[in-house]
């Protein structure tokens, strides 16, 4: 915690007088000066200026070139000098928040399992078991694992955060919007971090030493022309797209059309084959029966007539057999 507030403090220095920024103003190089510090360090750096000349304006109708008290950038003032500069508004809003921070960490709950006689500042707060946790109870009695490994935890800042709101409120309201805030610090975010191109709230700050910041809704300003800038780009490649696929589309329909149109001449050939393969087919049986059916009758013909004379023979040679076993007188009576 010492730690955390020694590197607020340096963020919160102005690097001439090493104090509490008091108005502060920026430089093209990003760094920023209280407006009186970064004004008695003009004058200072004028040829043969005391430190009594006014700290607000340059040389009448020059343009006063100083350099940066930090990186030793040349910095054109302008015509207007120190009173040309841009405010960092983003800057004082964050020493005011981070003033307002301070506050809230001095009023940070304790934790709910300590002993009365050896109590801890929580640092977690479970939202499914509803108890506070220092560090190390919540290492102890809550580790993330096994039953309460989905266990939702926020810091003990944000659920002082969250009761002080409820309290001011007179409850929860569940209709409301909940407010975007920062998971390691409770905070709601409130700037955006131009190197690192990232929202963060003011307990971050001290995370993003001497980086560029914007406050969210400029931000997006900003950000809003590249992105309706993509997103028109994007619109002609769809719209592009969409004619490509109505294209492809057409070009499946006419396939499958075409596809149509051959299989019905297929089955048309098809059974066209097949009703002249049926026709030939009948004729040659017909043929085949009446020539096999001609043939059967004069064969059947033939076949009765040797039957009539085989069964003429067999009486014959019958009535010769009978004849030769009679008697001798009678036998040669007959023959």
């Amino acid at each position: 915690m010492a730690e955390s507030k020694e590197n607020r403090e340096e963020v919160l220095t102005c690097p001439i007088c090493v104090e509490t920024f008091r108005k502060p103003v920026m430089l093209p190089c990003q760094h920023s000066f209280c407006r009186e510090c970064i004004g008695v360090y003009a004058d200072k750096s004028k040829p043969g200026q005391t430190d009594e000349v006014s700290c607000s304006t340059g040389s009448e109708g020059v343009d006063q070139l100083i350099s940066c008290p930090v990186c030793r950038t040349p910095t054109s003032l302008g015509r207007e000098g120190v009173a040309g500069l841009p405010p960092n508004f983003h800057l004082a809003e964050i020493v005011e928040r981070l003033s307002s921070a301070v506050k809230i960490e001095d009023d940070t709950p304790y934790c709910s399992l300590c002993e009365d006689d050896n109590q801890t500042k929580a640092v977690k707060f479970c939202t499914d078991c509803c108890f506070l946790y220092c560090k190390d109870c919540l290492a102890t009695f809550h580790p993330m694992r096994g039953a309460v490994k989905c266990h939702r935890l926020i810091s003990s800042l944000e659920y002082h955060s969250q009761e002080t709101s409820q309290r001011q409120t007179g409850g929860r309201d569940e209709e409301a919007t909940p407010q975007v805030s920062c998971a390691s610090h409770g905070q709601p975010f409130c700037l955006y971090c131009v190197p690192c191109r990232m929202v963060i709230c003011v307990g971050c700050v001290v995370d993003h030493p001497k980086h560029a910041m914007q406050d969210i809704p400029s931000a997006a300003e900003n950000d809003k022309p590249a992105v309706l800038n993509k997103t028109c780009k994007l619109e002609k490649v769809l719209q592009e797209t969409k004619e490509s696929l109505s294209g492809v589309l057409r070009l499946h329909n006419k396939i499958q059309e075409t596809q149509e149109l051959h299989t019905q001449e297929v089955e048309r050939a098809y059974c066209a084959a097949l009703e002249a393969l049926q026709a030939w087919k009948q004729q040659s049986l017909d043929g085949i029966k009446t020539r096999y059916s001609q043939w059967s009758v004069e064969c059947s013909a033939i076949l009765k007539h040797f039957q009539l004379q085989a069964q003429e023979m067999e009486r014959m040679v019958q009535a010769s057999k009978d004849l030769v076993a009679s008697m001798d007188v009678k036998f040669l009576q007959v023959s």
